[in-house]
């Protein structure tokens, strides 16, 4: 078999061929829903910590233990991740895993199930915390 000689051209050629597959799983991942989110309170430690990165998705079912992102019913530009208490009646009971650092449903009530935004899957980021949050 000879070698295929590298050029200029073939290099260019392999770099756009991966843009395109780049491209097309982003958007694939965008299209699915998955969003990045960073923690930067610290009402969900010692689950989440500042500065962890976040890979979200949308629901498709809610349960109770959940961790979710949610706008903040007083300040709409904001998101709030929080674990789910219970579900009834269409609403959620929000709460945070460190209650004298959380603002939640203690405060402003229980959330309508359609306000969920998503549901936390993975930690990515820093690496020495990547993982699952429980």
């Amino acid at each position: 078999m000879i070698p295929e000689r590298v050029t200029w051209a073939l290099v260019a050629r392999r770099l756009s061929v991966a843009c395109v597959v780049g491209c097309a799983l982003l958007g694939t991942l965008r299209i699915a829903g998955v969003r990045r989110l960073v923690v930067e309170g610290s009402s969900m430690t010692p689950t989440l910590m500042p500065g962890d990165r976040l890979l979200v998705v949308r629901p498709l079912r809610l349960r109770p233990g959940d961790l979710v992102a949610v706008p903040d019913p007083r300040h709409g530009g904001r998101l709030l991740v929080k674990r789910i208490m219970t579900i009834a009646d269409g609403r959620v009971e929000l709460r945070g895993d460190n209650p004298g650092a959380s603002t939640d449903s203690r405060d402003f009530g229980a959330v309508p199930t359609r306000r969920v935004l998503a549901r936390v899957v993975r930690r990515y980021a820093p690496s020495h915390r990547r993982g699952r949050p429980v």
